[in-house]
């Protein structure tokens, strides 16, 4: 018994050393968290990189509560001193593109490299080149000079310290990027995958995605060549004059895009829109995730007085009836005047976004779209004196951007609001040509006028695109609304519109010999948080000082 016993624990000890040898040898294997991988496919990081910028640039506080306002689309009617040109800190808003969607880009484009061994992946390395192109354009556009050329550089080496590049520089480095993804995106390439939730992997749909985001950036570059008078509030005009092109050549690249269709598509179809649907809970509309429970945020003043003056079917969609307004004989759309001095907003009197904008949490967000390309195209044409193409592309940009927001030609429109009231009493059928034809929308009038009208309707189709409207204000001084009068509780007062975005006080600590010449370089004080007094690169043009408040909202009852 006892020699039965010994050989049994022989036979257990030397199974236990096979075991813990075995065990040993899968060690790493068994201890390693499969919900932390240490490498991921490029393509699975793409989508991290698409959502996360589109739902931060259309769906964050940025557009929320920043420049959603400051473009005179949106307001807030509670919380409203961010509405006032008050600085908060933007720490956050330039470090998180950084060290997060470009972060992501650095990886997928080492990982995708056509000069890999193994070939890389052409399509989703130049889509991810058009996508970084898009990143930077937002940074530098608010923020001017920028690091770019080393951004990113402490994934491969010890710099930590990248330098700002000059935006001419950082633009003329986009457009070498474009013209990269250009040549890689053929029609030979695959698709590359459904991971790609903007256009489902399709190399040609960013190819003209591509070849429009390059308009958009020549377009900024190109100058604004129009004297425009304002009537300012108090009785006085300022007439402003051209702002020259930042870009000397940025017409004829324009001219080259255009006239060669074959090598540079861009949208022609609201089909080829950049957007991304979201498919409901859990992954709902950010703009429906921040406000379904609350009321920041409404229609501006200047947007619903743009709208009604028109008699504009989009106005069904960007606002809802007044409160004061329902079970009555009438629905009436009241906008929420930008920066007034109290603290929250009368609501009967007020109307809060569309459902289609902030209370569908499916809804769409919207990148670059149709509506706003036809617009560029307006608008170069003019600038080359070419007025018959100029109101083709103006009168197509409308008609896409109705189109786009539910109000195609002899289409039924029917107000809404959260609370699901009846409003069908009270629906509209559209009719583009009854539009077109307002003498408030025709193509007409003096050659400044005719840029006031493109240029209107382009911030009015981006509803929701505050960022880009923004951009788009300043560069152009348009809407005139917007100019023609002071905020009432400005923070800064008699300072105007901000022209720019405030640097990172991060980067005061980490980086603060490359940003203190950068300030210096552009002219960025630190008197009034540098918003004021200093311009962007592009931004040639110079809008006039404004004068005084208009009368509050409720006083137009």
């Amino acid at each position: 018994m006892k020699n039965i016993l010994k050989d049994l624990k022989l036979v257990l000890f030397t199974v236990l050393i096979f075991m813990a040898g075995s065990c040993t040898d899968d060690f790493e294997e068994m201890n390693t968290d499969p919900n932390s991988p240490v490498d991921v496919p490029a393509l699975n990081i793409f989508t991290h990189a698409l959502e996360s910028h589109i739902s931060y640039e259309m769906g964050g506080w940025i557009q929320h509560t920043y420049l959603g306002p400051w473009s005179q689309q949106w307001t807030k009617v509670q919380y409203i001193d961010e509405d006032k040109y008050q600085p908060r800190s933007l720490d956050g808003d330039f470090h998180g593109r950084y060290t997060n969607a470009l972060q992501d880009l650095a990886i997928i484009l080492d990982k995708t490299n056509p000069a890999n061994e193994d070939g890389g992946d052409p399509a989703l390395y130049a889509a991810a080149k058009i996508w970084k192109v898009l990143i930077f354009d937002f940074l530098t556009d608010l923020w001017g000079d920028v690091p770019y050329s080393e951004a990113n550089m402490g994934l491969v080496s010890d710099n930590v310290t990248p330098v700002y590049d000059t935006q001419a520089d950082i633009y003329a480095g986009m457009l070498a990027e474009l013209d990269e993804a250009n040549d890689l995106l053929t029609s030979s390439l695959l698709n590359f995958g459904s991971g790609d939730i903007l256009f489902g992997g399709d190399p040609m749909a960013w190819k003209k995605f591509g070849n429009s985001l390059r308009l958009r950036i020549l377009n900024r570059a190109a100058g604004t060549p129009w004297d425009f008078t304002y009537d300012m509030v108090g009785g006085t005009t300022v007439t402003t004059t051209a702002g020259a092109a930042a870009m000397s050549d940025a017409d004829a690249k324009i001219a080259e895009v255009l006239g060669n269709p074959s090598k540079y598509p861009i949208f022609t179809s609201n089909d080829d829109n950049a957007m991304l649907a979201y498919p409901g809970l859990p992954y709902r509309n950010p703009i429906y995730n921040t406000l379904f429970s609350r009321t920041d945020q409404g229609i501006s003043q200047t947007m619903v007085d743009f709208l009604n003056a028109r008699t504009d079917p989009r106005v069904h969609v960007y606002a809802q009836p007044i409160p004061k307004s329902v079970g009555t004989d009438a629905v009436v759309y009241n906008g929420h005047q930008n920066g007034l001095a109290h603290a929250a907003a009368t609501f009967q009197n007020i109307s809060l976004l569309g459902t289609a904008i902030a209370y569908t949490e499916t809804a769409p967000l919207y990148v670059l779209c149709l509506d706003e390309v036809e617009l560029i195209q307006a608008e170069y044409y003019l600038r080359k004196n070419d007025e018959t193409n100029a109101k083709a592309h103006y009168e197509a940009g409308i008609k896409a951007s109705m189109d786009r927001w539910g109000c195609a030609d002899g289409a039924t429109v029917t107000p809404s609001n959260k609370a699901g009231d009846d409003f069908s009493a009270f629906s509209v059928t559209v009719d583009q040509a009854a539009y077109l034809a307002d003498p408030l929308v025709t193509f007409g009038g003096t050659k400044g006028e005719k840029f006031q009208k493109i240029l209107e309707q382009k911030w009015a189709a981006m509803f929701g695109q505050g960022v880009q409207a923004w951009i788009e204000v300043r560069r152009t001084g348009f809407p005139a609304r917007a100019f023609e009068y002071e905020l009432e509780g400005a923070y800064y007062p008699n300072m105007g519109m901000p022209t720019r975005l405030t640097y990172s006080t991060v980067e005061d600590t980490y980086n603060g010999a490359n940003l203190d010449a950068a300030k210096e370089r552009q002219g960025v004080k630190d008197l009034n948080e540098g918003l004021f007094e200093s311009w962007v690169w592009w931004n040639t043009r110079r809008n006039p000082i404004p004068t005084e408040i208009d009368p509050p909202a409720a006083d137009k009852q």
